[in-house]
């Protein structure tokens, strides 16, 4: 991964963040893909002009389980672009508990 930055003002900057699945050009809005119920389908997002999603790692392992190992994000979801996970701590607040250890929470916070 690389950062390119563009255009500099203040503390504020426009850059080009590579990645190996893309650019994403920042600052950047990444859509929420829900990888268990998707209500816009991922070609109507890429269509609006977002290159890049995000979504929740522990769901992607609730629902899918070793597959999401085994296969990878990308080609469950089926989108080459870039995917940024978040790690389900949302849902550790919520419901007191989740069936995933912090290290694997945390290994899958990575963009990719």
């Amino acid at each position: 991964m690389s950062f390119e930055i563009l255009e500099k003002d203040l503390a504020g900057r426009i850059g080009r963040l590579r990645t190996r699945s893309g650019i994403i050009e920042t600052p950047a809005l990444f859509p929420v893909i829900n990888p268990v119920k998707q209500v816009i389908s991922l070609s109507d997002i890429l269509g609006i002009g977002f290159n890049q999603v995000i979504t929740n790692a522990y769901l992607l392992k609730r629902h899918y389980g070793d597959l999401v190992r085994e296969v990878g994000v990308h080609k469950l979801l089926n989108w080459d672009k870039p995917i940024m996970t978040d790690s389900g701590a949302y849902q550790l607040l919520m419901y007191g508990k989740v069936e995933v250890s912090p290290p694997e929470r945390f290994s899958s916070m990575r963009l990719t």
